[in-house]
């Protein structure tokens, strides 16, 4: 008697694939931030949020990146990729990012972008503060 061993390896791989694919999805919206806190900070459900892009903006060696699904954007192409959202779904909701050390202006610049696309909705993410 022999044992055969394909439907195992072909099972095996599927998975391995499917958990590929899926930790690469998580880590799209969650590039490592060091948030700024705020003392009005909530915890939000994802499906709260609903329709929605990530935006993260890190700023590394004097120049801002704009993550959006793991892709490091310049700001033109930032606002494309937010006009593409918005002609999408006009209800869309922009979910900002940003690392507490980045400038302002950074940050500035999203919004200004947002406004220009008509993304109404932003949410901006902070961790809880900790002290009193």
């Amino acid at each position: 008697m022999e044992l055969n061993l394909a439907p195992l390896v072909d099972v095996m791989m599927c998975l391995l694939i499917f958990f590929l694919l899926a930790t690469k999805m998580v880590e799209r919206e969650s590039v490592h931030i060091d948030l700024p806190t705020a003392a009005a900070a909530r915890d939000l459900e994802r499906k709260a949020l609903g329709t929605r892009v990530v935006v993260n903006v890190v700023e590394t060696n004097g120049q801002a990146e704009y993550i959006v699904d793991g892709q490091a954007l310049g700001l033109p192409a930032l606002a494309e990729r937010l006009a593409i959202e918005s002609s999408r779904n006009p209800d869309v909701t922009c979910y900002l990012r940003a690392d507490r050390d980045v400038a302002y202006e950074r940050v500035e610049a999203v919004l200004v972008e947002c406004a220009r696309r008509k993304i109404t909705n932003v949410t901006f993410a902070a961790a809880p503060s900790t002290g009193g």
